[in-house]
C-alpha cells in the first residue's frame, strides 16, 4: 500500500553535522519533566494509599479509578497528539499545549488531594472526575513535550544528551514525588491534612516548573506542519504499524511501564505492610535511588555513545531486574542498609533504563521522516503517551485487584491493621516477581531492535536516491 506524498515530502535534506544545543535550552526543556515526574508519581504512588489508609476505600476501587483514568488517556492523547501536529501559532505547534497542561495539572491536584467530605459511590465519583481532569491536564503538556524533543535537534547522540536533562529532572521529580511527598504527609499526621498539604505543596510546584519549561523552550527550533498529505487514516495505522523499530521499542516500553506501575502502585503498601519501615523507610529508599540516578546519567550518556544504546540499554534491564527480584527475599529484619544498597542499585538501573528507552523515540520519528517524508512527531509521541498510559493503567488495576482477591484489608486516616497471609504473599508478587518478569520481557525484546545511527543514515542513503 503506497503513501501518497507531497513535493516536500520527496525531497529529503542532507544530514547537517551533529552540534550541541545551548545548555539553556536544555535546562529550559529538562526543567518540564520535573512536573511531569511529580504530577505521575505523586497520583501512582500515593493515590493508592489514600484511598485505602485513609479514605476507607478498598484497592480494587482505587486500582480501577487509576485504570479508568488512563484509558480515558488513550483519546486524549491521540487528539492532543495530531492537534499539535496540525497546530500554526507564532509560538510554535507545540508550545501552546505546555502552558494550557501546566495550568490544568496543578487544579487536578487540589481536587484529588483535597476532596471534599464524601463516602461511597459519591466519593468515587468526584475521584473519577478529579482524575479525568488530571489526566486531561497530563496529557496536554506531555504530548506534545515528548514530541518537541524529536524537532529540536537531528543529532542520534545529541538526542540522547538533550533527554538526559529530561532523565535528570525526572530523577529530582522523583525524588520530590516519593521522599518529599511522604515527609510532608507524615509531618502533619499521615491522614487527610497531610495529603491535604501535599497536594497544594506539589501542584504549586508541577505547574511552576511546567511554565518555566514553556519560557524556557522560547528558542527551541520549531518545526512547521507537514503540508497536508492525501493518506487515510488506514495507510496512517500500516505506516506505523511497519515501522518495527518502533513496534519493538513500544512492546518494549509497555512492559517496562506495566512493570514501573506495580512497583509503583505496592511500594508504600510493601514499605508499610511487608517490611514495616514506614514513610521515613519510603522516603530513605527514594532519597538515595534518586540521588545515585542522577549521578549515572552522565555515565549512561558517554556509555551509550561509546557502545551504542542498544547494548547499554540491555545492562541496565539486566540490572534493574536483579533489583526487583532482591526484593522477594526481605521481610521485616530487613536493615537500612539492605534498602539504601538497593535504592543505590535501581538508581544507576532505572537512570539508564530511563534514558536511552526514552532517546530512542526520536530516532524512530526520524526513521519515519525518512521513509515517508512526513513530520508527525506528534502522533508518534501520542502513541508513546498512550502506551505509557496503557501501562500505568494494566499495572495499576491488575495489582489492585490482586489485592482485593487477595483479602487485603483497607484501613482509615493512615492506621494500619494486621493483613492476611495471601496480601502479604500479593505485596510481594506485586513489588518483586511480576515486575521482574516484565522486565525479562522488555530485555529480550530489545534484542531483536535494530535501529541505530548506520541504519537512520542507510535509509536516508536510500531515500535520496
Amino acid at each position: 500500500m503506497s503513501v501518497a506524498l507531497t513535493a516536500e515530502a520527496k525531497v529529503l535534506p542532507p544530514s547537517s553535522p551533529e552540534s550541541r544545543l545551548p545548555l539553556p535550552l536544555c535546562v529550559g526543556f529538562g526543567i518540564g519533566s520535573f512536573g511531569i515526574a511529580i504530577l505521575l508519581n505523586v497520583v501512582t504512588v500515593l493515590f493508592p494509599a489514600m484511598m485505602t489508609t485513609v479514605l476507607g476505600q478498598s484497592a480494587a476501587v482505587a486500582g480501577l479509578l487509576l485504570t479508568f483514568s488512563k484509558l480515558y488517556d488513550i483519546g486524549a492523547d491521540v487528539a492532543i497528539g495530531a492537534a499539535s501536529d496540525r497546530t500554526r501559532t507564532r509560538i510554535g505547534r507545540r508550545r501552546p499545549y505546555l502552558l494550557f497542561g501546566a495550568a490544568v495539572s496543578g487544579i487536578s491536584f487540589l481536587m484529588i488531594f483535597i476532596p471534599p467530605k464524601l463516602t461511597g459511590t459519591p466519593l468515587a465519583l468526584w475521584m473519577g472526575l478529579a482524575l479525568v481532569v488530571y489526566s486531561t491536564g497530563y496529557s496536554l503538556f506531555s504530548v506534545p513535550y515528548m514530541a518537541m524533543a524529536g524537532e529540536m535537534t537531528d543529532g542520534y547522540h545529541e538526542r540522547t544528551r538533550l533527554l538526559s536533562f529530561r532523565t535528570f529532572f525526572i530523577s529530582v521529580g522523583q525524588l520530590a514525588a516519593s521522599a518529599g511527598a511522604a515527609a510532608l504527609i507524615g509531618w502533619f499526621g499521615g491522614g487527610s491534612l497531610g495529603y491535604a498539604v501535599m497536594g497544594v505543596v506539589a501542584g504549586v510546584l508541577l505547574s511552576g516548573t511546567m511554565m518555566i519549561s514553556f519560557f524556557g523552550t522560547r528558542n527551541a527550533r520549531m518545526m512547521p506542519a507537514t503540508p497536508k498529505a492525501r493518506i487515510s487514516r488506514r495507510e496512517l495505522v500500516s505506516t506505523l504499524t511497519s515501522n518495527r523499530p518502533f513496534v519493538l521499542l513500544m512492546a518494549i516500553k509497555l512492559s517496562q511501564y506495566v512493570a514501573i506501575a506495580m512497583i509503583s502502585t505496592t511500594k508504600v503498601l510493601f514499605l508499610l505492610n511487608v517490611v514495616k519501615v514506614g514513610y521515613a523507610g519510603l522516603v530513605n529508599l527514594t532519597l538515595i535511588q534518586n540521588v545515585v540516578a542522577v549521578v549515572a546519567i552522565p555515565l549512561w550518556v558517554a556509555l551509550g555513545r561509546r557502545i551504542g544504546k542498544r547494548p547499554a540499554y540491555l545492562l541496565a534491564t539486566a540490572m534493574l531486574g536483579v533489583v526487583y527480584v532482591s526484593w522477594f527475599f526481605t521481610d521485616v529484619n530487613i536493615t537500612m542498609t539492605g534498602i539504601l544498597l538497593r535504592g543505590a542499585a535501581n538508581g544507576v538501573a532505572a537512570a539508564g533504563t530511563t534514558l536511552l528507552s526514552v532517546a530512542m523515540l526520536p530516532d524512530v520519528m526520524e526513521y519515519d521522516r525518512l521513509r515517508t517524508g512526513l513530520r508527525r512527531e506528534g502522533v508518534f509521541s501520542s502513541v508513546y503517551s498512550i502506551v505509557e498510559k496503557l501501562g500505568y493503567a494494566l499495572g495499576a488495576g491488575i495489582i489492585g485487584v490482586i489485592l482485593s482477591a487477595s483479602g487485603f484489608l483497607p484501613s482509615l486516616q493512615g492506621k494500619l491493621v494486621v493483613q492476611p497471609h495471601s496480601a502479604m504473599l500479593a505485596l510481594y508478587g506485586g513489588a518483586s516477581l511480576i515486575p521482574a518478569s516484565l522486565i525479562l520481557l522488555s530485555w529480550l525484546l530489545m534484542l531483536a531492535y535494530p535501529l541505530d545511527d548506520k541504519m537512520l543514515r542507510r535509509t536516508q542513503l536510500l531515500q535520496a536516491r
